[in-house]
């Protein structure tokens, strides 16, 4: 038994290594960015990545974005530029499903505020309603890796 494990095991290795070595690498530079309006201009976002387990994109907000809770994924969120506010738990308040999983809303009641400020990181666990505001005539950038858990 222990041996089929350690040969699964390299088996595993060797494929995984072989898979990394395609050169699958994503190189996007800050000068080749180019932000696109996302649905009711609520933000502007460059996708960095867009995988099955996985995307990545940079965002930058100057409105309060929707309440929000996806079944599936988590959220990474890392503070770039300027200063927003950050509402987890509680209930999305007139929540609707907007696609598979996905669940949006005016606004989370219950939930906890928490500042964000350039270089904060933030995890969202699937199934947390959570929301971003950003102030009226402020700006706020940050990055996003959302994974399957």
């Amino acid at each position: 038994m222990r041996r089929i494990f350690v040969s699964a095991l390299i088996a595993t290795t060797a494929l995984a290594t072989a898979a990394m070595a395609q050169d699958s690498y994503i190189v996007m530079p800050k000068a080749s960015q180019q932000f696109k309006a996302g649905p009711g201009n609520l933000y502007r976002q460059q996708l960095l990545l867009n995988h099955k387990n996985s995307q990545a994109n940079i965002t930058i907000r100057e409105k309060d974005g929707q309440a929000e809770l996806h079944a599936a994924w988590e959220d990474h969120i890392f503070a770039l530029e300027g200063e927003a506010t950050l509402v987890l738990g509680g209930t999305v308040e007139n929540g609707k499903t907007t696609g598979p999983g996905e669940t949006r809303g005016d606004g989370i009641k219950g939930g906890k505020s928490f500042p964000m400020h350039p270089g904060d990181y933030f995890y969202v666990p699937i199934n947390t309603p959570h929301q971003m505001q950003v102030a009226a005539g402020k700006t706020f950038k940050y990055a996003v890796v959302k994974t399957h858990p």
